[in-house]
């Protein structure tokens, strides 16, 4: 089981760039869990405390908005994909969202708790992966707004 969540894990963009020595780092000290979610099932709630993120496996997930034209819109994700990166950048800070299950979903889920323990090359690689992702959403939002 270990090795094969190492090996998942090293296939997400979360862990780009990371040895295998590091994979293990993280799969001891942030310790990642496997979760299967059904439809409609919730993986986090707007409000809630945002303290962990997750990696997708398998299956499609819809995010709930405030929006009366369209509450609902389905995510693109691919395997590998992180969703809820807000519990690793910003633990602790409410969810803007609702992000729901859209059938049956496998996802590993990653806390922020033990980012402190990994080594500080590890650290530093995660967090300039964090800053990847979080600078990839942005531009798409950016993207989307000047088009609308």
């Amino acid at each position: 089981m270990a090795s094969e969540l190492i090996e998942l894990l090293g296939k997400s963009k979360l862990f780009t760039g990371f040895s295998p020595a590091q994979l293990e780092q993280v799969e001891s000290h942030l310790q990642p869990k496997k979760i299967t979610l059904e439809d409609s099932e919730r993986v986090y709630k707007k409000g809630e405390p945002a303290n962990s993120c997750w990696l997708i496996q398998s299956g499609e997930l819809m995010v709930k908005r405030a929006s009366l034209r369209t509450p609902f819109r389905h995510m693109i994700y691919r395997k590998g994909s992180v969703t809820g990166i807000q519990g690793l950048a910003d633990p602790g800070s409410e969810r803007a969202v609702t992000m729901i299950a859209d059938g049956k979903v496998e996802l590993i889920e990653i806390t922020h708790e033990g980012i402190s323990h990994l080594d500080s090359e590890t650290q530093i690689q995660l967090w300039k992966n964090v800053s990847k992702l979080l600078l990839r959403k942005l531009a798409v939002v950016l993207a989307r707004e000047s088009i609308d």
